[in-house]
Formats: structure tokens, C-alpha cells, sequence
């Protein structure tokens, strides 16, 4: 791979896992926000605010896990390549 290319890929690699972070934030305040209005609405108290950012929380973990898998595919798939003769 040439300089450029490496560079490339770094890149691709920050931007996916700064999103993460923030993916995780999203689910949890948009579980509560809907949680919120719910409870607002039917006048259940706390309880399905609660429950909703639970819900959020399981979204945000369910997307690192993903995320995870996802990396280590592509790990795998590097790593292959390096083990092939003729590869880098």
C-alpha cells in the first residue's frame, strides 16, 4: 500500500469509531426522550423512562458489539492478505 492509501484508511478507521461514541449517546438520550413523552402522555410516572433507556442503553451496546465483530472481520481479512505469498 502507498502512503496515500494508508493515510486513506486511517481515516476511515477514526471516523468509524469517533461515530461510536456518539452513537451510543443518541440511543440513550432518544430512549429517554421518548420515554419522557410516554410517561408524560399516559401518566405512568417514571416507568417507562426507565425502561426506554434501558432500551437505549441495550441500542448503543448492541452497536459497539457490532462494531467489534465488524473489526475484527476486517482484521482478519488484513492479516490473511499479509499471509499470502505476494502479499504485503
Amino acid at each position: 500500500m502507498t502512503d496515500k492509501q494508508d493515510r486513506r484508511e486511517l481515516f476511515r478507521e477514526l471516523g468509524r469509531y469517533s461515530a461510536l461514541g456518539l452513537e451510543m449517546a443518541l440511543s440513550v438520550v432518544i430512549g429517554l426522550g421518548v420515554g419522557y413523552y410516554l410517561d408524560k402522555w399516559l401518566g405512568t410516572g417514571p416507568w417507562l423512562t426507565v425502561v426506554w433507556i434501558a432500551l437505549g442503553f441495550a441500542a448503543g451496546v448492541r452497536s459497539l458489539y457490532r462494531s467489534a465483530v465488524q473489526s475484527e472481520k476486517d482484521l482478519e481479512k488484513i492479516e490473511e492478505k499479509k499471509r499470502k505469498p505476494g502479499g504485503e
